[in-house]
């Protein structure tokens, strides 16, 4: 079985910005995507569940025309916002629908992903269609502050018999890359790291910096073996 190399029309590894209106430092959502996307993110997903439905479509269609071309736009959960604003794919919480639900509502072309905490929800996520899995906490993390951390041997446990791409989530930082992606991670997904930085574009670049290192060294690694 060949390894994958793309999720959707983005390729390996990707760096997803996971972000909602609360999350950003400035509350300009628009300004810190677009810096974010400029700064290498290639899969932002928006996640706000304290706003409504409404104003979730809005901000959704405003972040599709920033990242059209450049980045995957997911829309965490919300199956209506992400058919409505034709999203590039949907995030699904571990306990949320079935993933062929999804799918039958989302059609074909739509990427969907899963977020898991576990080895078995991996592997039901890629029994069920699932095309990447988020997977985490796996450092202590502002947005989680009560989850316990997994480290990165969550990411060997679960990419041990799959060729899932995995995502690596919580408390992700320009110091840890090296480590979950040696691990197995296909890439990584922050919030804090990017929403939270005065200068959104920088922190990004330098994220996708460690990510690229970290992943020619894997590469290497695995030739050389």
């Amino acid at each position: 079985m060949a390894l994958p190399t793309r999720i959707g029309r983005v390729r390996l590894p990707v760096l997803c910005f996971v972000v909602g209106k609360s999350d950003v430092k400035n509350s300009d959502i628009e300004a810190t995507v677009r810096d974010a996307v400029a700064g290498g993110v290639s899969m932002v997903q928006l996640r706000d569940h304290d706003v409504p439905a409404g104003e979730l479509l809005d901000i959704a269609r405003r972040l599709k025309a920033i990242t059209r071309g450049k980045a995957l736009l997911v829309i965490n959960d919300r199956v209506d916002v992400a058919e409505a604003v034709e999203s590039d794919g949907i995030q699904i919480p571990e306990q949320g629908l079935p993933t062929r639900i999804v799918r039958s509502i989302m059609g074909r072309y739509v990427v969907i992903g899963r977020s898991v905490h576990g080895v078995e929800a991996a592997q039901n996520a890629a029994r069920e269609g699932a095309e990447y899995v988020i997977a985490g906490t796996i450092y202590k993390s502002a947005s989680h502050p009560d989850a316990e951390p997994a480290g990165p041997e969550l990411i060997s446990a679960i990419t041990k018999d799959s060729f899932l791409p995995v995502l690596a989530i919580g408390g992700i930082t320009v110091d840890n890359i090296e480590d979950v992606v040696k691990a197995g991670a296909d890439g990584v997904a922050v919030i804090s790291a990017i929403a939270q930085a005065d200068d959104p574009k920088a922190a990004a670049e330098a994220l996708t910096a460690a990510l690229k290192e970290a992943w020619a060294n894997r590469g290497a690694a695995l030739a050389s073996a």
